[in-house]
């Protein structure tokens, strides 16, 4: 079974047929409604335009099929398409631009995968397509040659190269057709190059109708329906529908092709409606195309029930392009000339693109060789010691035909390599360089700590405790991973205890943005093993900005370096939230708006090289409130007691970091029994500083007066009447 795709075309949108039986209800009606309930010229414009076009049409279809379309006489068909070659011997060239809208996620697809596409499209306009075999021998004599043909520009509305495949980071990814964000964003300067020398295609992440259907690939405008010029004379199409690699799929190729062929001035073989398998009333103002109820499936070309519904023997079109069968392969001799009287049209605004002189402006002719601009990206970031990574050339504006790379760490540490194999043996934070050539000349690219290799050895031992007292992050232990405007860091206006945590200053974030703050590896396994039992706790707080605001904190863990992670906590919205009230002002906690959350941590008892990540993720409405985290510990079980007499112990130590010597106190309210010891992160005994009953009092004593302390992390355990407590010393 074969999902099927949506398109808008004037507003109209092509119902989306998940299976065989089932497809989406029509948008046609609301959509069309909409656009005239706000644009009533454009109703007006729109019919004149199309009233020219069919009498053009008309006039078309008069010298090529003298004899008119019978739809009782199948052997008609044969005598037309003997009378008319379907070859007009002027092959159009239309320049066309793909503008790629991404949040450097999946949509964000590659130049390889756009220009499998452009060939798919000249396939199919040139009748190239070798399925063409696979037509109802009623309708292979009637299978047209659009001649025209499409070529990425190489010349820009400024001058510049191109390769007409440009790249536009933004949160405009999600589109809802008639939105303001489509119109806002296809009028500026970075996205609307002139549709009267530029066919343009939008490709998105995705599209929602104006009365919220979605589930639509793709959708456009019939010529004529706005004015010049206008921005929104263009095409946006999924990026998923787009080509048949990468992200696309050969099922969904010929989404484009099927756009195009409204942007042409086609209309579905039933008619301008969404409702396809209704009525056999509609009708597409084609001659050749057989009176038909459309289609939402593909039926077996020996049932012929299946495909002769209008009128008793015969057959449908159902692999017209314009359908919605998904086996479509065809446009007929009569769909040409409509498209082809639609690119010749000056009232259609479609005659310009090529023309002789736009196709010199737009670089289709003598096409231009671009300097390309450097991009790549790899398979991971994150490895184990001794794993390998995979680059590969992502540059934009033209394909590089040399590649230089240099590897920091790596081996080979050198590559000339379009997809270099690298191997990373040596732990540590590593560069990548990479320069792009063409025979125009070469572009760079540097991304400093763009690698992260990881000892097959975790970082700590024992137990981890962080209560961002030390260094700010990023530092030796936490990475931020999204570093750059609004993300986590360390701050000195709220804690849980001490005087430090780490926030996020969420007023200030952008919607839907994605914050990250990745912890050292720590041996899960021999904790466990070592106390009998496992805790991750750590202290956060939040306030929502508005009841119906939904910023999520998330937990993550590794096993594997960071290449892939799982989920092990998560809240949002009032789950999330610390105080009990919604306040739209700046949030800083008091003492009291601090929570413990507990993590999860059964499924990783037996992984002795554990990483946690913390994932921030702003409301996708926009900026909500302030996050804060502190005091994470992953170390044995404490009990809701044990936090309570950690509270009353006060215990600290100070400065922290320290050069070597360190002040630790605590309190106790009554006579206890009490072990100090510390140890560095590998479970190493440093110094026994007491093992005795004390009496009720505070308690102060100096480490490293007596013992030198190499620069390094250590932890401090304080055990009272069996319980531990520890916190985490940095000696610089």
């Amino acid at each position: 079974m074969k999902k099927s795709y949506l398109c808008l075309v004037a507003g109209v949108l092509i119902s989306s047929a998940i299976t065989a039986q089932q497809h989406l209800r029509c948008g046609y009606t609301e959509a069309m409604n909409a656009v005239y309930a706000q644009h009533p010229e454009i109703k007006t414009a729109h019919q004149e335009s199309d009233a020219e076009l069919d009498e053009l049409d008309k006039e078309a279809a008069k010298q090529g099929y003298k004899n008119g379309y019978n739809v009782g006489n199948t052997t008609n068909l044969k005598s037309i398409a003997q009378k008319t070659s379907g070859v007009n011997g002027t092959v159009y060239l239309i320049p066309i631009v793909f503008h790629i809208l991404h949040e450097n996620g999946s949509e964000k697809i590659d130049e390889s995968q756009v220009i499998d596409q452009v060939r798919i499209l000249n396939r199919d306009y040139r009748k190239l397509n070798a399925d063409t075999t696979n037509a109802l021998a009623v309708f292979k004599p009637l299978i047209g040659d659009v001649e025209i043909e499409f070529r990425l520009a190489t010349i820009d509305p400024n001058g510049n190269c191109t390769n007409g495949i440009i790249y536009h980071q933004t949160t405009n990814t999600d589109w809802i057709e008639g939105n303001s964000a489509y119109y806002a964003y296809t009028g500026t300067t970075a996205g609307k190059w002139d549709p009267r020398k530029y066919l343009n295609v939008y490709v998105v992440k995705s599209i929602t109708s104006s009365t919220g259907t979605s589930g639509i690939a793709g959708y456009t405008y019939k010529p004529g329906t706005w004015s010049s010029g206008a921005a929104q004379d263009a095409i946006a199409i999924l990026h998923s529908y787009v080509g048949s690699i990468g992200t696309g799929a050969a099922f969904s190729s010929r989404a484009l092709t099927h756009e195009i062929g409204h942007w042409f001035n086609l209309s579905h073989p039933w008619g301008d409606t969404n409702q396809p398998g209704v009525s056999c009333s509609g009708t597409d103002n084609v001659t050749d195309t057989p009176t038909t109820k459309g289609f939402t499936s593909c039926p077996a070309s020996s049932n012929t029930a299946a495909y002769q519904v209008c009128n008793a023997g015969v057959s449908e079109n159902y692999q017209n392009y314009m359908d919605y069968s998904y086996c479509s392969i065809m446009f007929t001799k009569g769909q040409v000339t409509r498209m082809r009287s639609a690119a010749t049209s000056s009232t259609s605004g479609r005659s310009t693109l090529s023309g002789s002189s736009n196709l010199v402006a737009t670089g289709v002719t003598n096409p231009q060789v671009c300097v390309p601009v450097a991009e790549f990206n790899s398979n991971k970031t994150h490895v184990c010691s001794g794993q390998t990574v995979q680059f590969t050339d992502n540059s934009m504006n033209a394909h590089p035909t040399a590649w230089s790379w240099s590897f920091a760490g790596g081996t080979p540490a050198t590559s000339t390599d379009s997809i270099p194999v690298i191997t990373y043996n040596t732990p540590g934070t590593y560069a990548v360089t990479y320069t792009a050539t063409t025979s125009a000349g070469s572009n760079n690219i540097s991304k400093t700590a763009y690698i992260t290799v990881l000892s097959g050895t975790a970082a700590y031992q024992t137990q981890f405790i962080e209560g961002f007292e030390a260094a700010a992050i990023p530092n030796t232990d936490w990475a931020i991973t999204n570093a750059g405007g609004v993300t986590w860091a360390t701050v000195s206006s709220a804690a849980a205890t001490g005087t430090k945590s780490v926030k996020v200053d969420n007023t200030q974030n952008t919607a839907g943005s994605v914050d990250e703050m990745v912890g050292p590896s720590i041996n899960i396994q021999n904790i466990n093993t070592t106390t009998g039992s496992i805790s991750f706790t750590f202290k956060v707080a939040h306030q929502q900005s508005a009841s119906t605001q939904k910023d999520k904190l998330q937990v993550f863990s590794s096993s594997n370096c960071g290449q892939t992670w799982t989920a092990r906590y998560s809240k949002s919205g009032s789950a999330l939230a610390t105080a009990g009230s919604v306040s739209a002002s700046a949030f800083t906690p008091t003492s009291t708006q601090w929570r413990t959350e507990t993590v999860n941590c059964a499924a990783l008892l037996g992984s002795n090289n554990v990483m946690f990540k913390f994932v921030f993720t702003c409301d996708t409405l926009g900026a909500g409130n302030n996050i804060y985290v502190d005091d994470i510990n992953i170390s044995g079980s404490i009990g809701i007691e044990d936090h309570q007499i950690e509270n009353l112990l006060n215990l600290q130590a100070y400065p922290n970091p320290s050069k070597g010597l360190v002040n630790i106190s605590f309190e106790l309210a009554e006579k206890h029994q009490v072990s100090l010891s510390v140890y560095d992160i590998l479970g190493k005994s440093v110094k026994n500083m007491v093992n005795t009953q004390l009496a009720a009092g505070t308690h102060k004593y100096i480490l490293g007066n007596d013992v030198q302390l190499s620069p390094g992390v250590y932890f401090m355990n304080l055990n009272v009447d069996g319980r531990l407590f520890t916190q985490k010393i940095i000696v610089e």
